[in-house]
């Protein structure tokens, strides 16, 4: 045995991390749902509550951000995104697949982009045209049958699979998980 090849991680067991909700996800939803949800009326009572409130609040607030929209998503990167997020694809779209060094820009220091690990093998489709097969909004996890949300946009792509030669010729042709930040639209 090739002492270069890594053990297959099949994308299904990845999921499990990507789509966990973090700490601070977590932090922010007692927040919201256990000490400010039933704060707000009683806040709203009081003439001079409001003004007091507002100042108050940033530092309480676990997050210390109380700016956040309902469409920010407490997982963002740090830093400034260099490709746009979301594309809102569909089946059947013509994409391609962004360039290694542009998907490279989006990964943290685990080689993982919002959770989700971009894989070795998907390497070979680096700069590549594909069309959307599915999007991905939920998952069943393998282990134990657990069905998962994905909150990212993420998608399918037509015959891109992986092919198992970097883990040991595993023919099991798993489907791989692209989010939107790594693919752009493209004409045929």
């Amino acid at each position: 045995m090739d002492n270069n090849v890594k053990p297959c991680t099949f994308m299904a067991q990845e999921v499990y991390g990507f789509t966990r909700p973090s700490y601070t996800f977590l932090m922010q939803r007692v927040w919201n749902d256990s000490i400010k949800a039933p704060l707000i009326p009683i806040m709203q009572q009081v003439p001079y509550a409001v003004p007091v409130w507002r100042r108050i609040l940033p530092v309480i607030s676990p997050s210390g951000n109380t700016s956040r929209t309902a469409n920010s998503s407490p997982f963002s990167q740090k830093g400034d995104m260099p490709v746009k997020e979301v594309l809102n694809l569909q089946p059947g779209e013509l994409v391609q697949v962004r360039s290694l060094e542009e998907i490279r820009s989006t990964l943290d220091e685990n080689g993982k982009y919002k959770g989700l690990l971009f894989m070795p093998e998907m390497e070979d489709f680096c700069g590549k045209k594909c069309r959307v097969f599915k999007k991905v909004r939920s998952i069943t996890l393998e282990s134990n049958g657990d069905v998962r949300v994905l909150k990212s946009p993420t998608v399918f792509l037509e015959g891109v699979y992986c092919d198992g030669k970097r883990h040991s010729d595993c023919d099991r042709s798993c489907l791989l998980f692209w989010r939107e930040a790594w693919l752009k639209r493209t004409e045929p």
